[in-house]
């Protein structure tokens, strides 16, 4: 049986990849570089049996409009721009792709802490303004991670990857998680702490948990206070974990010593006042975008849009 499938974005690889598909389904691949529209994803996929989707929200008024439809494959470890419940009640399958970032989002993660605690950012402009710069500890003077203690906060593969990272830079490591993992204790010598105590705990904070409602503002004014100000934060989870405006105020006012963010509470845009702080770093959500991740997402999504398909029959 022919299947009609849609990619709503130009992927890494995607042309040289798109023989992992049966020649006989039919495929429509998106010209752009962008998301689809919500208008013009429904437009191409109203016909369709399966979708690989970049970050369109896929929700149930999405989904009413796609009768056809059998199985949703995203090109992302997060599920929270598709409506689970509403696809589950369609008989829809849902697949992401959980192992494929990890190394490459926890390496992000490990650059915005060296980054954030040696203060490269702001090295790199005095080097650019100033003269005479070099080794003038009154300007730029930054901290080591040895003996430091990193919390890691969602101590899945991410998490779980970045402590393995830090292990290295000989870093004490404590988690939070929703359940204790003992396995992962005993691997990389790590303690487990309740939320509050990790934040009091931690020179570093990095975050690695899902996005949704359950972790909205999961780091919001209280919690940010129970840091020291000495701690750095980082985030390469969802921009939604953190209380943004929160954080931005305790950065402008020297509350907490720095941060490195890839990931916004309303992407594309950042709050107010964000940009102009000299001890943040700000990347455009790019945890996943090295070659090597992306050739293998692309290969990955569409072997499980493939297999979803074909495993229905």
């Amino acid at each position: 049986m022919s299947e009609s499938i849609v990619i709503t974005r130009q992927l890494p690889g995607l042309q040289d990849m798109i023989e992992i598909l049966p020649e006989n389904w039919k495929v429509w691949i998106s010209p752009h570089e962008r998301n689809l529209r919500k208008e013009e994803l429904i437009e191409k996929a109203h016909d369709a049996t399966g979708i690989l989707v970049f970050g369109e929200r896929i929700t149930e008024e999405v989904l009413e409009q796609l009768p056809k439809l059998k199985a949703i494959t995203t090109y992302s470890v997060g599920l929270d721009h598709i409506d689970l419940e509403a696809a589950a009640r369609r008989n829809i399958t849902v697949a992401n792709l959980p192992d494929e970032v990890t190394y490459t989002t926890a390496e992000l993660g490990m650059t915005l802490i060296l980054a954030c605690t040696r203060r490269l950012l702001e090295a790199d402009r005095i080097v650019r303004k100033s003269n005479p710069y070099f080794s003038n500890s009154s300007l730029i003077c930054g901290n080591n991670l040895q003996g430091k203690t990193l919390g890691v906060v969602g101590f899945g593969r991410i998490g779980q990857r970045v402590a393995k990272m830090a292990k290295a830079f000989e870093m004490n490591i404590i988690y939070y998680n929703r359940s204790k993992k003992p396995d992962a204790e005993k691997e990389l010598n790590a303690e487990y702490r309740e939320l509050d105590q990790l934040l009091n705990e931690a020179d570093v904070v990095i975050l690695c948990v899902p996005g949704g409602e359950e972790t909205k503002h999961l780091i919001g004014s209280r919690e940010i206070s129970l840091l020291k100000p000495t701690a750095i934060i980082v985030n390469i989870a969802r921009g939604t974990v953190v209380d943004e405006q929160a954080l931005t105020e305790a950065l402008k006012e020297g509350r907490i010593k720095a941060a490195g963010l890839d990931v916004y509470e309303r992407e594309p845009r950042t709050t107010p006042g964000l940009v102009e702080l000299d001890n943040v770093i700000l990347t455009p959500h790019i945890g996943t975008t090295t070659l090597e991740a992306q050739l293998q997402m692309t290969a990955r999504a569409l072997e499980k849009l493939r297999d979803s398909l074909l495993n229905r029959k």
